[in-house]
């Protein structure tokens, strides 16, 4: 018999590592029983912190997701859009939008189009435009796709920023107890972020949203569309 206190949360992002901004959330969603899957729109393999062809840097960030899916719990799955080519077309957003009907989720995290630090990368605004038309997508019947139309109302939640404006609309997630696995997370990621302090950074932007919500780690999103079934972001 299907849970119905359980969630299917679907994180989607450009590259691998993305998921850095909500990863402290995906794993308390874990621990509570919940479906978790990470959608990657590339294999980053343009990642200029690793030496080696393109095809190599890609398997090399598979094994990475591989070693974090292995002894997190998350679960990965890789589009074959080229890195640094991810763009809003109606392809894109239909093939996203099958995946969405397969995995049925209630939450959707993926990335905002903010144009501070990190997130300035065309693919990771682009992603967005696309999720926004994939949710769309999702709603009607398609021939090509295998899965039946998928109506439900999602629950919309792109990462917040230190450097943002804290709003009404910005949630924030206790991710204390995670904290040890978050740092394991990055772990499994040495190497990709390159000369960018991205854990000091992570540690210091999860310190801040904390003391917004007392608590002594947190992240923060912005919901774009809230429903009671994602209570468990709160």
């Amino acid at each position: 018999m299907e849970d119905i206190n359980k969630l299917n949360v679907l994180a989607i992002f450009a590259h691998p590592d993305d998921e850095v901004g909500a990863i402290g959330t995906l794993l308390n969603h874990i621990e509570e029983g919940d479906n978790v899957d990470i959608l990657l729109l590339t294999r980053g393999e343009n990642a200029s912190s690793f030496s080696g062809t393109k095809e190599e840097i890609a398997k090399i960030r598979e094994k990475q997701a591989k070693k974090i899916e292995n002894e997190l719990g998350l679960k990965y799955h890789f589009f074959d859009i080229p890195d640094s080519s991810v763009f809003p077309s109606i392809e894109n957003a239909k093939k996203v939008a099958n995946f969405i009907k397969k995995h049925q989720p209630d939450v959707i995290i993926t990335w905002g189009q903010s144009v501070q630090i990190g997130v300035g990368h065309p693919d990771h605004r682009y992603t967005h435009s696309i999720v926004l038309d994939a949710i769309s997508y999702a709603r009607y019947r398609n021939e090509e796709d295998q899965y039946p139309p998928y109506r439900r109302r999602i629950s919309l939640y792109t990462p917040f920023h230190a450097d943002n404006v804290v709003l009404p609309s910005t949630w924030f997630v206790d991710v204390t107890k995670q904290y040890d696995k978050i740092m394991k997370f990055f772990d499994f990621y040495e190497g990709a972020y390159g000369v960018w302090a991205v854990r000091d950074y992570k540690i210091s932007s999860m310190k801040l949203f904390g003391r917004l919500c007392d608590a002594e780690y947190a992240e923060a999103f912005t919901k774009h569309l809230w429903r009671k079934a994602s209570k468990k972001l709160e």
